[in-house]
């Protein structure tokens, strides 16, 4: 008898074991972010940027360290970094706090940075194996003040005021010619359009997307008719 007592009791703590298992709530549901980890393109060149990883802790707790990793393209590497010490495999990069700046206070932050070879950005991002960033879901505002300058018989030149975004990330401008496509660029305000037939009227709108995907409504129209 005692012996089925004991069974039946294990079998109902296993049965309510597993219903534990079952009904928990994920792990980050459990267990919130405590740091997240901005990137952000401080100045760039022709062959290259100098880039930056902003830490934040964002948590009730001192973080006691940190580490930021993250993949590059293929044609891009770090050439110099600070205020982190740095090991590579490939095209991973792990960087690790110094002794001076791993502890990070309730609300304090911390940066490091490199010199990038090549225009590719992070990806993959890790934080001390971690998700880097909250999901980004806010759009870049709406591009305007849109002009026109340096008509020729058949081109144009088509300029606009920077939008702003919430993460310090390089933004894609997309045109609209008459409502079909006419161009991109990234991070640049202006962008030429060709094959324009003289005395024909145009309608031109500017939109800007984020590196997450996120993008605003298109500006006001401009209306240009180029002259023969």
């Amino acid at each position: 008898m005692r012996r089925r007592r004991a069974s039946s009791v294990l079998s109902i703590a296993t049965i309510i074991g597993a219903l534990a298992l079952l009904f928990a709530p994920p792990a980050s549901a459990r267990a919130p972010i405590p740091a997240v980890a901005d990137f952000r393109q401080t100045t760039s060149w022709e062959s290259g940027y100098q880039g930056a990883f902003t830490i934040t802790n964002i948590s009730s707790f001192t973080l006691t360290s940190w580490a930021v990793s993250f993949v590059l393209p293929a044609d891009t590497t770090v050439s110099a970094h600070w205020d982190a010490t740095l090991t590579r495999d490939g095209n991973w990069y792990s960087f690790r706090n110094q002794g001076y700046n791993g502890a990070i206070a309730p609300g304090a932050s911390v940066t490091f940075g490199w010199v990038a070879q090549g225009a590719g950005q992070p990806r993959s991002c890790t934080l001390n194996q971690g998700i880097c960033t909250l999901p980004d879901t806010t759009a870049p505002t709406v591009p305007h003040r849109l002009s026109i300058t340096e008509f020729t018989g058949t081109s144009l030149l088509l300029s606009w005021s920077a939008s702003s975004d919430d993460r310090d990330t390089p933004l894609t401008y997309e045109v609209s010619r008459d409502g079909l496509p006419a161009g991109s660029t990234v991070g640049v305000h202006s962008l030429r359009v060709t094959g324009l037939q003289p005395w024909t009227p145009h309608a031109f709108r500017v939109r800007a997307k984020d590196l997450a995907g996120n993008t605003s409504a298109y500006s006001e129209p401009i209306i240009v008719t180029i002259p023969g």
